[in-house]
């Protein structure tokens, strides 16, 4: 589901949550006609957010390709599917997807204000992905844990962490300021929708031992 969802801790503090999705899928229909895209982005401002956040994004899955070759693949090899099968069934989605500038399917959006994030996972992409989360705004002194790995990030505005968040658990501490999380994710039954293959198993060091070599030499 897509929309805003806005609510305020005791002290006051805001958090809203704005999901942006390329491609939403319901199996209770046939392929024909359970693929569209999100009521946040069939809007003006909607297309116009999505030509904003080209340049940005196309680092993002670039950053992608580098770290899990394979993912990037499927999620760019979905996406085609879809913007093929929009072109025949669903134009206002095929040309919103003309204009998406990613190989993930969804783009979550957090406003979070002089509020924590507590531990947590998210159940939305596989264990096996990756998921990238992009930080930005104006905030000090924050720190992302993830305690199974037994770590805590330095989190200024700029950083980008990849790891799995269905897998680990992770949250983020109370800062002053506006905090702005950009979460980049793929769902695995829109690949299914679209006959994908199983993506790539965990990501191995023999996945990218190729581009290694080639880098070296």
């Amino acid at each position: 589901m897509s929309g805003i969802i806005s609510c305020k801790a005791p002290d006051g503090s805001l958090c809203e949550y704005i999901s942006i999705i390329g491609c939403t899928y319901s199996s209770s229909h046939s392929q024909h006609e359970n693929a569209s895209i999100s009521v946040d982005l069939n809007t003006p401002m909607g297309f116009q957010w999505l030509q904003d956040m080209i340049y940005p994004s196309a680092i993002v899955s670039g950053a992608l390709l580098i770290m899990d070759p394979q993912l990037y693949e499927d999620g760019m090899q979905g996406m085609s599917i879809l913007e093929d099968w929009s072109s025949m069934y669903n134009p206002v989605m095929n040309h919103t997807l003309s204009l998406w500038p990613t190989a993930f399917t969804n783009i979550n959006i957090s406003l979070i204000a002089n509020q924590s994030t507590p531990l947590h996972r998210d159940p939305q992409s596989c264990a096996s992905w990756y998921d990238v989360i992009v930080n930005v705004g104006e905030y000090t002194d924050c720190v992302m844990s993830i305690p199974t790995l037994g770590i805590e990030l330095v989190y200024k505005p700029g950083t980008v962490a990849a790891f799995s968040r269905r897998l680990l658990r992770h949250g983020v501490n109370a800062v002053e300021g506006n905090r702005y999380c950009l979460t980049y994710y793929m769902r695995d039954n829109i690949h299914q929708w679209a006959h994908v293959p199983w993506c790539a198993d965990w990501m191995r060091i023999n996945g990218v031992e190729h581009l290694l070599r080639a880098t070296v030499l």
